[in-house]
């Protein structure tokens, strides 16, 4: 026989392993649909799942406007959702390591001019940017901050954050574009 929701919440919270297993059912539901294509990575996103709700019910942000099951199964598709933009972007990005430092005087001219290169679009890029993009590009890319730890930290909203880095990161992409095809039309 099924658990009352508000049971389950407070086995889940204390530990209890039927109150676990029942969510980890519901969590598995959703990331082991073949279309995420999470693969060996569904167990990490499962344990940010659990992480997101334990932190949720010990706050009482679930109200019963739905069923404990639809509540469990939109955090997953989120944080689902949320790996699959961040592993889609992260490839993109460059070491940071290459781009920051000056390269080794044991390094090939060409892969010392490459590197200069680089670090001057980056600079230029960056300084095309505002103070608040720089500064929210810093925590999310140096500082490595969560969304809602940016949130708490500039007294805004987690959605109002999300929104504010896509629009600081597609202004860099639109600089940098600029940049780069400036620079290729030089003679």
């Amino acid at each position: 026989m099924a658990q009352p929701d508000d049971d389950l919440i407070r086995g889940f919270v204390r530990g209890d392993l039927e109150s676990s297993r029942q969510i980890d059912v519901w969590i598995r539901e959703v990331l082991r649909h073949r279309a995420l294509g999470l693969g060996d990575q569904a167990e990490d996103v499962a344990q940010e799942v659990r992480r997101k709700l334990l932190v949720s019910f010990r706050e009482g942000r679930f109200l019963g406007d739905a069923t404990l099951r639809t509540y469990v199964w939109r955090a997953a598709q989120h944080a689902a959702i949320d790996h699959l933009r961040a592993r889609r972007i992260r490839p993109q990005l460059e070491p940071l390591d290459e781009v920051a430092e000056p390269p080794h005087p044991a390094a090939s001219p060409e892969r010392a001019v490459l590197l200069e290169e680089r670090r001057v679009i980056f600079r230029r890029v960056l300084a095309a940017l505002g103070d608040d993009c720089r500064t929210l590009l810093q925590m999310i890319a140096f500082d490595e901050l969560g969304y809602a730890e940016i949130a708490r930290r500039l007294g805004a909203t987690e959605g109002a954050i999300k929104v504010r880095a896509l629009r600081c990161r597609e202004r860099a992409a639109a600089e940098y574009r600029s940049v780069t095809s400036s620079a290729v039309r030089r003679p």
